[in-house]
């Protein structure tokens, strides 16, 4: 019987201490992996055991509480940090029990050992009832300050059941400051485990409203949400704004959003939140100018602060002189279009996130300023960005600078680019258009791709001179500006008249807007001044239709008999144009004799002396014959004389190029080492000797060209041309030593090997 008896005593026992444990002990330690819920926990009384048992204390001395600076010793440690209980029996705790915050100093220390995982440990936690050595690491942990960032959680929390037990028990108020700062110095090197940064954010809510009895707004933030209830320190400032019938400005409403449980914030909103800060009001004010007017619900403001330590329950007061604050938090229809708002925020806000999370320190660059919404930081246009550019200008409104200085002004780095993408080019027009200026040559409106080596034209417009690139008068002014500039500098010299002459051209064009023309302008000073422009312009000529040819051959001709003269090498560039856009060849001579144009370097002629003689008499006429007929003999001695020069100077001008080439040996042809789409078999092979064996002195380079039967100036440009067509730039570079752009290298040897 006796037997029987002990194991009854021994089951109840074991499912008692099953029943305590709950199932909530860990492996290896409560505490360090402690996971209570985010509600708050049960609620008991204080003093009340029927959840929690702690040892009899050893001491009969009440426990008193240990202000911070204040230095006691307990055993062999010495303690000068404060802020916890010493003693026995607090006041107010249940008859022989002690809270499980006080320090007993009766109770047994481990002489050596420590526990800092608190393995040992409950999941509530009691100083009497924990083991010595534990109680001799949690006093160690007090004695170095409370810093060690590896010390079992459950010592953190024994602690922090003392500091909840003086502000809402004692209702030290007046220590709120201080408790307060210490929870947050908690909260910093321990907030990573989520149970003790729940109750530690709930007691900082609680303290604030015990605190102050002001209506400060709460500081908004992305986690400003805890759990699954509105922060109180909201939802009293909001009850507070609903109990004087207020409306709800653009902060107060983003407050009331943000701290709802069920809001989630996506990655730009969270990411960026100081621009959302900036963007809100902007957007709250197009929806609710006059503020958001809620009506207040009958549902009254109650909170309870439940001790994480749950040996107690305190009621907060949360009236105003009108009585209970209304309680937002019953509240819901509003919030739709609050939400809605919020993602269309963020949704703007996305692709400045982006960037920012592919480079953080982007920041504050031009770049990112870009991605903005464009009313939301204006100063970036008279920033530093544009302040980098004042100097180009040097008080005027067009400046010509490197494309290298130019990146370098927009903090984009050109070291080791041979070419320059499409993209790099139009994010270099995005930026320009953002800070109003405009540039050329720009690939967007038809121009040549940029150059790492080149230069470009800026000039001030607003939103950058964006024009419509598609508009037919548009393209056709460009292509006579492609034409008239090419025309003036075919002699490597460009005089003021033949830039007014461009001008002139441009400003005549019908239906051009004044940034169209300032655009136009500007693209004539860069053809001027590059000549590495030309062949891409060339090209472009040929899609354009009859009429539009016509008014280019003219502005080319009018370019060039601007200054009166016609050079060898203008005359030639006009044969070549006319040719290219496949215009009668004649029609060029005809132009240059309506222009009355001087050639250079004719034969001079003397000036003819007439001696006095006997007249001839005329020839007899016949009746019916065109004896009407006047013939002015002077005109046309004259006119004969100009023919027979022009004739004899323009005979080793005017020469095609293909009249002068024999066909290419069938021989030639067939050792031809590639084809190149496009490009005919003779200088095809010209090509891929020049690729593999490159750079080349140009006299060999002219000896290869001969053994094709190919004239070496017609192979260079007929090759370049070709390159015009498939890349966009000419092929060939150098004079006294020939080579092929490096980064041309891959995509022709890709060509030579798909044939």
């Amino acid at each position: 019987m006796e037997w029987v008896i002990i194991i009854g005593v021994v089951l109840v026992v074991i499912g008692y201490t099953g029943r305590k444990s709950g199932g909530k002990k860990p492996e290896a330690s409560p505490r360090t992996n402690r996971n209570r819920s985010s509600n708050w926990s049960p609620s008991t009384t204080a003093g009340s055991s029927s959840e929690l048992r702690f040892s009899p204390s050893r001491s009969t001395e009440p426990a008193r509480w240990i202000p911070a600076g204040e230095a006691v010793t307990i055993g062999p440690l010495h303690i000068n940090s404060g802020l916890f209980y010493l003693g026995g029996v607090l006041p107010g705790q249940y008859h022989g029990r002690c809270g499980n915050c006080v320090v007993d100093p009766k109770s047994k220390l481990a002489a050596k050992g420590e526990d800092r995982a608190g393995a040992s440990m409950t999941y509530w936690p009691s100083y009497q009832a924990i083991s010595p050595i534990a109680r001799r690491t949690y006093l160690d942990w007090l004695a170095g300050g409370r810093e060690d960032p590896d010390i079992g959680i459950g010592y953190v929390f024994l602690f922090f059941y003392g500091l909840e037990h003086r502000l809402f028990v004692d209702k030290a108020v007046s220590e709120s400051p201080m408790l307060i700062a210490e929870v947050n110095r908690l909260l910093v090197l321990y907030g990573h485990n989520g149970s003790f940064r729940g109750y530690a954010t709930r007691f900082l809510e609680a303290a604030s409203l015990a605190a102050s009895k002001d209506d400060q707004r709460p500081q908004l933030a992305p986690d400003i949400r805890s759990g699954y209830e509105m922060p109180m320190p909201a939802r009293t400032y909001l009850g507070r704004k609903l109990a004087l019938k207020a409306p709800l400005d653009a902060e107060d409403a983003l407050l009331w959003v943000l701290s709802m449980p069920d809001t989630n914030l996506r990655t730009p909103a969270v990411r960026c939140f100081d621009e959302l800060l900036t963007l809100w009001p902007r957007r709250f004010a197009l929806r609710h100018p006059d503020g958001l007017r809620v009506n207040a619900p009958k549902t009254r403001l109650k909170f309870e602060y439940r001790a994480a330590s749950g040996g107690f329950t305190a009621k907060l007061d949360v009236t105003d002189a009108s009585g209970p604050l209304p309680d937002i938090a019953a509240i819901s229809a509003p919030l739709t279009g609050l939400r809605d708002l919020l993602a269309n925020c963020t949704e703007e806000l996305a692709p400045y996130s982006r960037l920012l999370g592919k480079n953080p320190d982007a920041k504050g660059t031009l770049e990112a300023a870009m991605l903005l919404p464009s009313d939301l930081n204006p100063h970036f246009r008279s920033g530093e960005a544009a302040k980098r550019f004042e100097p180009m200008f040097q008080g005027k409104t067009v400046a010509s600078v490197a494309v290298r200085h130019l990146a370098e002004a927009l903090s984009i780095d050109l070291t080791g680019v041979d070419k320059i993408s499409a993209s790099l080019s139009n994010q270099i027009g995005a930026q320009l258009d953002f800070l109003h200026i405009g540039y050329e040559p720009d690939k967007r409106y038809g121009a040549s791709p940029l150059r790492p080596d080149g230069h470009v034209v800026i000039f001030k417009a607003e939103g950058g001179g964006q024009v419509d690139a598609a508009k037919p008068s548009f393209q056709a002014a460009r292509a006579m500006v492609d034409v008239a500039a090419l025309a003036a500098g075919a002699d490597d010299k460009v005089d003021a008249g033949e830039v007014q002459a461009i001008t002139n051209e441009i400003r005549s064009v019908p239906d051009l807007g004044k940034v169209e023309r300032a655009r136009l302008i500007a693209y004539a000073s860069v053809l001027l001044k590059d000549k590495s422009q030309n062949r891409f312009a060339l090209q472009k000529l040929k899609a354009l239709d009859d009429s539009a040819k016509r008014a280019v051959a003219k502005s080319a001709t009018a370019s060039i008999l601007a200054d009166g003269h016609a050079s060898p090498a203008e005359v030639k560039f006009l044969e070549r144009l006319y040719k290219t856009m496949g215009l009668p060849q004649d029609d060029v001579y005809s132009a240059l004799h309506r222009g009355a144009v001087v050639i250079d370097d004719p034969v001079p002629v003397a000036q003819e002396h007439r001696s006095p003689g006997i007249a001839i008499p005329p020839p007899p006429t016949e009746a019916g014959s065109a004896a009407s007929v006047q013939i002015d003999q002077s005109k046309l001695a004259r006119l004969k004389s100009e023919t027979t020069a022009v004739s004899q100077l323009l005979a080793d001008i005017f020469t095609d190029d293909d009249d002068l080439r024999s066909p290419v040996p069938p021989k030639a042809a067939e050792n031809a080492d590639v084809q190149f789409p496009g490009l005919e078999a003779a200088h095809g092979a010209l090509l891929t000797r020049l690729l593999r064996e490159q750079p080349v002195e140009r006299s060999q380079f002219e000896v290869w060209a001969r053994d094709l039967r190919l004239l070496p100036d017609g192979a260079i440009e007929q090759i370049n041309d070709w390159g015009f067509d498939k890349f966009d730039e000419p092929l060939i570079d150098g004079d006294d030593q020939l080579s092929i752009a490096p980064h041309l290298h891959a995509e022709l040897t890709e060509a030579e090997a798909a044939q």
